[in-house]
């Protein structure tokens, strides 16, 4: 455990690197007045990244401008309930079809057009997640970015104020006093109590009661405290919804406001198609004369992965200016993508499409990480007569050098096999169907998203580069002995036994190391993509932005979304995406107020 500690911090924070921007502000344009501009503020992105810097800038009385490649989608049924994930992930009003691949060209298993879900609209993708609410698992990594940059902001227990910030507690008593929850914020927080393995089901009071007892005797009731977690146990799921599993989101905290104050401005279905930069003559930038003072956007454009995209055209592009600074937070594909089109990247990269390097990055686009999840599961002699019912277990795995438990497993009783068109009708028609997830947080594979041309419309290149890591094998490993682990729970129970009619996958042929490691890489599938854009100590070569988010080498301009963060964020990054747009907010406030 100790090792990994020390071998995290050398990757954020390597002195064996040297700096690895280099700046060219020559050829830009001379910096122009920004005074009449009538936003202070120019956010890209209105996801969990986005929208909270956003609203909160203008709760303090900026001008905001929020700009969304997508629409408001508050009327759309699959976007209002928790229990319609699935069909919001394939309807195609906000679905971004994304087509990645998983392995190098040369990798003997080729996984490739792979979809990966992206959602488009105001709370991006709030708007068709599962509405998992987890910021456990996040103290290592919280920790070490505090001591890269000697800043006890980033620690993990005083991060637990903007999670206070956030939250509208639902199953907590509001007037015993919690520091660690709020009871006054934008984001309904509920617990699922009521259908954590608990069911008048007997199948699923079976499984729920040898999943227990395999989970260890420690009952997690509150998974968002900032006590640290123990090694396993059972979790009581926490949602981000209300009781009645109406989902919450950033969408319910920004629309009301746009509509009420006159601070923020949401301009939806609209392109950002590049940052605009200028040659700071006086040297204010941080790290150069680079600068940031405005955005350039088209109107009705779409990006190329959303419905209803006709081909390239050529773009009627608007500039608008920001008075003090532009925020991107795009996400983990497109914030990488914006950089690289304004110039900002690896130089390398950009010259290939003849994008002139302003400042040179080679960590924009980089270090694409997720979580590893693979699925098992079995066909049941009869249907679960409670569809709601779920649960979740974490435990630390034998070959884990984490400080904290890797393996998050969550249980479903419908076939769940990955992310394809379709899943919700085969969830839908598949109610005799248990299966569990093994989800590997923590997980090396470090990817890249690059440009294929240089045009806003150009598809994106994507590659997970999975288990291609110095520690991929171990990978591979902590995923085959949980997946063992598991099938020995559920296929060796009696009781569960008694309903049980097959195993689907594995199956009950796949039983070598060799044959259920071959099934990994076959089915394992992630949709937590991030850190295309880190977070990083000055000597880090995949560091793009400096502990408080700004871009290095520009002034003016800063990254809040996943992709900011250095690795994979726990279990389940919504959350702690909260978390960290409102802490942007907080330093950009106390910048602003330091600047006049």
């Amino acid at each position: 455990m100790v090792l990994c500690t020390a071998t995290f911090l050398i990757l954020l924070a390597s002195p064996i690197f040297a700096a690895s921007s280099s700046i060219n502000s020559n050829i830009l344009p001379a910096c122009p007045s920004t005074e009449d501009s009538i936003y202070d503020y120019i956010v890209v992105g209105a996801g969990a990244g986005g929208g909270p810097v956003a609203a909160r800038l203008a709760e303090n009385g900026f001008s905001v401008l929020l700009v969304e490649t997508g629409e408001d989608e508050s009327g759309n049924v699959n976007t209002t309930s928790l229990f319609s994930a699935f069909s919001a992930m394939d309807d195609p009003k906000i679905d971004l079809d994304y087509r990645i691949k998983e392995y190098p060209a040369n990798f003997p298993v080729q996984r490739n057009d792979q979809w990966y879900p992206r959602s488009a609209g105001i709370g991006g993708c709030t708007l068709h997640n599962a509405g998992e609410n987890s910021i456990a698992g996040m103290r290592q990594q919280f920790d070490t970015i505090s001591h890269t940059f000697n800043d006890p902001s980033w620690s993990r227990d005083n991060m637990q104020k903007y999670w206070a910030l956030i939250e509208n507690n639902l199953y907590l008593d509001p007037t015993a006093l919690n520091l660690d929850h709020g009871f006054n914020g934008w984001l309904n927080s509920s617990r699922a109590s009521a259908v954590n393995f608990s069911s008048t089901d007997p199948k699923w009071s079976a499984l729920g009661s040898s999943i227990i007892a395999a989970s260890g005797t420690s009952l997690i009731e509150d998974q968002n405290s900032h006590l640290p977690l123990p090694e396993s146990g059972h979790v009581l799921e926490l949602l981000t919804g209300d009781d009645s599993h109406l989902r919450a989101s950033i969408r319910d905290k920004l629309t009301p406001l746009a509509a009420s104050s006159k601070n923020l401005t949401i301009m939806t279905n609209t392109l950002a198609t590049k940052i605009l930069l200028c040659n700071d003559k006086k040297g204010k930038g941080r790290g150069g004369n680079v600068s940031a003072y405005g955005l350039a956007v088209a109107l009705g454009a779409k990006l190329p992965v959303a419905q209803g995209f006709n081909g390239k055209q050529k773009l009627n592009e608007k500039n608008i200016i920001a008075r003090r600074e532009v925020i991107v937070a795009g996400g983990a594909f497109q914030t990488p993508q914006l950089l690289m089109l304004s110039g900002i990247g690896d130089k390398a990269q950009l010259s290939k499409f003849g994008i002139p390097s302003i400042v040179n990055l080679p960590g924009v686009g980089a270090n694409l990480q997720d979580n590893d999840e693979l699925p098992a599961f079995w066909e049941f002699t009869s249907n679960f007569t409670d569809p709601e019912s779920f649960g979740s277990a974490i435990t630390t795995s034998a070959y884990s050098n984490s400080l904290e438990p890797d393996l998050w497993t969550y249980f479903v009783p419908a076939e769940f096999n990955g992310f394809h068109h379709g899943m919700s009708i085969i969830a839908a028609n598949t109610q005799n169907v248990f299966t569990l997830i093994n989800l590997r947080a923590g997980s090396t594979s470090q990817g890249y998203v690059r440009l294929t041309g240089s045009h806003p419309q150009d598809l994106l290149d994507i590659n997970k580069l999975r288990f291609q890591g110095p520690n991929g094998r171990n990978d591979i490993v902590v995923l085959r002995e949980a997946i063992k682990r598991w099938r020995k729970v559920i296929n060796e129970d009696e009781e569960i036994a008694k309903y049980v009619e097959r195993e689907v996958a594995p199956g009950a042929n796949v039983t070598s190391d060799a044959d259920l490691e071959e099934y990994i890489l076959n089915n394992v599938f992630a949709h937590h993509a991030c850190c295309t854009a880190a977070i990083g100590a000055d000597g880090d070569p995949r560091a793009v932005l400096d502990g408080d988010f700004n871009v290095r080498g520009v002034s003016n301009l800063r990254v809040v979304d996943a992709s900011s963060f250095p690795v994979s964020p726990g279990y389940f990054p919504q959350s702690p995406i909260y978390m960290i747009s409102e802490k942007a907010a907080a330093v950009i406030l106390k910048d602003a107020k330091a600047r006049s």
